[in-house]
């Protein structure tokens, strides 16, 4: 059992045996299993060299999560995230009945609070339980809180390495089309240090990036690769149900990025020219039309944010509470205020594009954990500039519109950027909400990099063979 000490007001863990002894041997049995299954692929699919060594670094960034929020700070959500699916976890062993009437949600969750749960389960924490997506969060995690044996360690290294699957399905996705990047690929996608940081504790940002990831990878193999079908279908359905259920805007930016792909990856299909400008304009059609469908259709469950006004109304609110510097510390920015109207959203629109992807600035870190994010938005700011200067900004976006995947990848980052950067207000949320857009986007820059690479050896190529001929000349 977890204790808590308290000292200077601050809830502080203290690990138990679960922690110290079982931990080690999880560790081993998962790496294990992960080396194997590496030795087994790798031969099919040279991108699989990869696969051990980013399990083994999500592992470490996840304890290493862990241990800031416990031996740092104190407490965090990810500790009550463990601690209230311990007490899901604990209750199903109590009454497995009382246990399904909590998980399907047939009692209100007051009720449920207050009823079912004692001293021995232990108390979902209330600021979490109260809530549609953090409760989900919280029955996905009981799973692993079981199989961790109700300590802190195991449940996360557990999460983290379930969560893995997802962002390696990503990675697999990005080197089928691009296999001579797999470096590339596995640092924006795998070694990305503020995706492994806040992509792999107990949060709901690590379920909703592996997800995204794992959706993103079944679309591929429904549509594009026609393999598993059955299996892919299943799957994405699975992943679009803890997207929507956890965080419903990554769908809604998500998805249109998803249409476009599949419907321009069609015409870039079509040999003729004449037929493929005639297609464009119907395939835009289709695609607007089939994102107001499906938006329409999942309304529901996509709550707040089933259309226009909530969700603006959402933002507001979000960004209202995470500008509160009693609550979150003065690590907060601005952008300005959402008012809620269109000129209003066309006025902010590019300092929530820049503060979405490139910020906190190197000067704008206040910890250690930010400055790591500085850095990262520093380099990935001075390759976009450098990119915007060697391609001009014409060749820069026929670059995108050029590649279904790459159109695929800059307008869910644009879209998704768009909205974290215009709602966080908090640097510390805006780092964490932001990850799964983030291995789309630094993706893109690498694509871009060798796009340009390759445009600039076919440039060196005709001036290689002429000096080559004018030398044989001289010969």
């Amino acid at each position: 059992m977890v204790i808590l000490k308290l000292i200077d007001g601050i809830d502080w863990v203290i690990f138990d045996l679960g922690d110290y002894f079982y931990t080690p041997v999880l560790i081993i049995l998962i790496l294990a299993f992960g080396f194997m299954h590496q030795k087994k692929k790798i031969e099919d699919n040279p991108a699989y060299k990869y696969y051990f060594a980013g399990l083994a670094t999500k592992i470490l960034f996840s304890l290493i999560f862990l241990l800031i929020f416990t031996e740092y700070y104190g407490w965090g959500d990810t500790c009550d995230y463990i601690t209230s699916s311990m007490a899901v976890s604990k209750l199903y062993f109590k009454d497995s009945e009382q246990w399904w009437m909590v998980i399907l949600e047939k009692v209100e969750w007051e009720q449920s609070l207050y009823y079912f749960f004692n001293n021995d389960t232990g108390f979902p924490a209330f600021h979490m339980w109260r809530g549609e997506e953090t409760r989900f969060v919280i029955y996905i995690s009981s799973i692993f809180s079981t199989l961790g044996m109700n300590s802190y360690m195991p449940t996360t290294v557990l999460v983290a390495a379930f969560s893995y699957l997802g962002v390696w399905k990503l990675y697999l996705f990005f080197t089928d089309y691009f296999p001579h990047l797999m470096k590339q690929m596995a640092i924006a996608v795998l070694f990305f240090p503020s995706l492994l940081f806040w992509g792999s504790g107990v949060m709901k940002d690590t379920y909703t990036f592996a997800a995204s990831g794992w959706l993103v990878y079944n679309i591929y193999m429904i549509f594009f690769r026609k393999k598993k079908i059955p299996v892919n279908i299943i799957l994405s359905l699975l992943n679009g149900l803890i997207i929507l259920s956890i965080k419903p805007y990554i769908f809604v930016a998500l998805f249109p990025g998803i249409v476009v792909w599949a419907l321009f990856r069609k015409v870039k299909d079509i040999k003729n020219k004449v037929l493929a400008s005639i297609a464009m304009p119907a395939m835009i059609i289709i695609g607007f039309g089939i994102t107001m469908f499906v938006f329409s259709s999942l309304e529901s469950e996509m709550g707040r944010y089933g259309n226009v006004d909530s969700a603006v109304k959402q933002a507001q609110t979000i960004q209202q509470d995470l500008s509160r510097s009693e609550q979150y510390g003065e690590n907060s920015y601005s952008i300005g205020t959402i008012d809620g109207t269109f000129s209003g959203m066309l006025k902010i629109f590019p300092m929530a594009i820049i503060a979405g992807m490139y910020r906190p600035f190197l000067w704008e870190a206040r910890n250690p954990v930010m400055l790591i994010s500085g850095l990262e938005n520093f380099i990935l700011l001075m390759m976009t500039l450098w990119l915007l200067l060697k391609l001009k900004v014409i060749r820069f976006f026929q670059y995108i519109f050029s590649d279904p995947i790459l159109l695929f990848s800059m307008i869910f980052t644009i879209f998704f950027m768009f909205a974290v950067g215009m709602a966080s207000a908090n640097f510390g949320a805006l780092v964490r909400y932001r990850i799964p857009a983030m291995p789309f986007f630094a993706a893109s820059v690498f694509i871009m990099l060798d796009k340009y690479n390759q445009y600039k050896k076919a440039q060196e190529l005709p001036e290689k063979e002429e000096d080559e001929e004018e030398e044989r000349e001289e010969e």
